[in-house]
């Protein structure tokens, strides 16, 4: 009988607990979250074409080359998730101008770091790991796990 007591009180306590969070105040996804709103700390469109500009100028660079040679070949992480660690790793042959290549990544992980700070961002806070080599197919480089 305590038992049932016992749950009685617990199930009443349990449902007449309201959520905090309501459909107004949890964060937004991307897509919806504002651009043009630089006096409240977010990207202005301008910084948000610039990041873009910059990712495509870095993967136009990165696939510049034909993978024929494993050897030539690297990763290096792209983007920042907002828990820390890369969004994601891309390939790059030490043909190209690795200099200002890498240049041009770290400051696009910079601009992402900074994006995950003006906009409070979370993410899910998986470890994504580094390739442990490189291999070319097809005149492409293929990540191996």
């Amino acid at each position: 009988m305590k038992k049932i007591i016992c749950l009685s009180l617990v199930s009443a306590f349990v449902l007449s607990c309201k959520p905090t969070n309501t459909i107004d105040n949890l964060p937004k996804p991307l897509p919806e979250r504002p651009k043009d709103n630089s006096g409240n700390g977010n990207l202005t469109q301008q910084e948000s074409d610039e990041m873009q500009n910059l990712k495509s100028e870095i993967l136009a660079l990165s696939q510049s080359e034909k993978c024929s040679n494993s050897t030539d070949w690297k990763s290096v992480g792209l983007g920042v998730k907002a828990c820390g660690g890369p969004l994601e790793y891309i390939a790059y042959s030490n043909k190209i101008d690795e200099a200002k290549f890498l240049e041009k990544v770290n400051l696009y992980n910079q601009k992402s770091t900074e994006y995950n700070k003006k906009y409070n961002l979370v993410s899910d806070c998986m470890l994504i790991l580094p390739p442990e080599k490189i291999e070319c197919e097809n005149g492409n480089p293929l990540f191996k796990y």
